[in-house]
């Protein structure tokens, strides 16, 4: 069923931040860190997160606005989606530029993986505890089932039955 995919996918999301946050953890400590697997974290966020987990999450929340009325908290959310997005390519970029040698402090840099793993942390929590069972609790099957014909289920490169070429060195972190 598609809130179970929801809730699947966000599995994978918070191993991915885990991740992040353990990188970060390194950082701390003064260690070194693989800057390119932080690459690889950032880039399936990027494509997966807000390529197809968003979109996915999207179609349900503006078709109980769309059926039902408005919702604040779906509204804020729909809106959210962009502005993680907006965050992911910053942070991107701020990955870029220390592999392609140039300086970024590393307080700063720490500050913004910080910053970056609690703002998809909080809305994942956001959506568990607050959104999701709220659907689960006004969506009909009907409702559902509807959803579900209209939405076509893609495999996840690094948590699928093939890994994507791209992340092969993710995957072996998390898998």
């Amino acid at each position: 069923m598609l809130i179970e995919s929801i809730y699947k996918e966000h599995g994978y999301i918070n191993r991915i931040i885990q991740l992040l946050e353990s990188k970060l953890s390194r950082l701390e400590d003064e260690k070194s860190v693989n800057y390119n697997v932080i690459r690889e974290s950032v880039s399936y966020l990027s494509s997966v997160a807000e390529k197809m987990h968003h979109p996915k999450e999207d179609m349900i929340y503006q078709y109980y606005i769309d059926h039902y009325g408005e919702h604040e908290g779906l509204d804020n959310l729909l809106q959210e989606h962009h502005t993680l997005s907006d965050s992911t390519e910053a942070f991107s970029i701020t990955i870029e530029m220390i592999l392609n040698d140039a300086i970024v402090p590393k307080d700063i840099f720490k500050e913004h993986l910080k910053a970056f793993t609690s703002r998809v942390r909080q809305h994942l929590e956001l959506e568990e505890k607050e959104i999701l069972p709220f659907l689960k609790a006004h969506l009909t099957t009907n409702d559902w089932e509807e959803l579900e014909r209209s939405w076509i289920e893609e495999e996840d490169p690094v948590f699928g039955n093939i890994i994507d070429k791209r992340y092969l060195v993710l995957a072996e972190k998390v898998r």
